[in-house]
């Protein structure tokens, strides 16, 4: 009985000083490029070499992202528990800050990932549309998820189709998967020419009034609408 209740202790005395043990943020490391910074977002390209584990770290911001290279990782928690992961391109992921582990890329070719760091603690809200129609839900656009602290959108711009004036209510992160050229009119003033890259991140801010058309290439993007 002596033991059984040694042993509880112990397991109850690790447990308290794990949970009050301070860990490094997960950004930023080796192998994590900053692509961007404001007030609401951090904006990271990572990658999960083979072989190259990060350090323990516990995430201090939610965060969402979008898989830009299929690859493996094992992961481990703070107890030692491992698990193997394979994530496919094109995927979307979504964490709630607290998030405590080690990542370690296992594939030969590399996980890639665009991953967004949302600094506020929570939504903002969105603003009117007024009286246009807002940036999303549009033709052709696929929600590819929603919860409390962002939407996901995947859409393509279909060359020489120009699209209906709009209204961003929300601040958005914007992930290129393909490039291309689009131009911007807005509903006073001259239109603007943008060149856009595959596997970059623009961020616009909402308020934003215009109509879009691809006027080179086929440009498409994961669009995040913070909330």
């Amino acid at each position: 009985m002596r033991s059984i209740i040694t042993g509880l202790l112990a397991v109850g005395l690790l447990s308290i000083g794990l949970a009050g043990q301070s860990y490094p943020p997960p950004f930023p490391r080796t192998n994590a490029t900053k692509l961007l910074e404001n007030e609401r977002v951090v904006v990271w390209d990572v990658t999960w070499p083979k072989g190259q584990p990060t350090a323990l770290h516990r995430h201090l911001y939610d965060l969402a992202g979008v898989y830009l290279q299929s690859g493996d990782r094992v992961i481990t928690e703070v107890d030692g528990r491992k698990r193997s992961v394979s994530t496919a391109a094109g995927g979307v992921t979504a964490q709630l800050r607290g998030l405590t582990h080690i990542e370690e890329g296992t594939s030969d070719v590399p996980l890639r990932a665009i991953m967004i760091e949302m600094k506020q603690d929570a939504p903002v809200g969105s603003d009117d549309a007024g009286d246009l129609p807002p940036a999303f839900p549009r033709e052709g656009a696929k929600q590819l998820l929603d919860n409390e602290r962002v939407r996901i959108w995947d859409y393509a711009w279909p060359k020489g189709h120009v699209g209906p004036m709009h209204r961003h209510v929300r601040d958005n992160v914007v992930v290129w998967m393909e490039s291309g050229k689009l131009r911007s009119t807005p509903r006073t003033g001259a239109p603007t020419i943008t060149t856009v890259t595959k596997f970059t991140a623009t961020y616009s801010q909402r308020g934003n009034v215009h109509s879009e058309e691809a006027i080179e290439g086929a440009p498409r993007a994961y669009v995040f609408e913070l909330k």
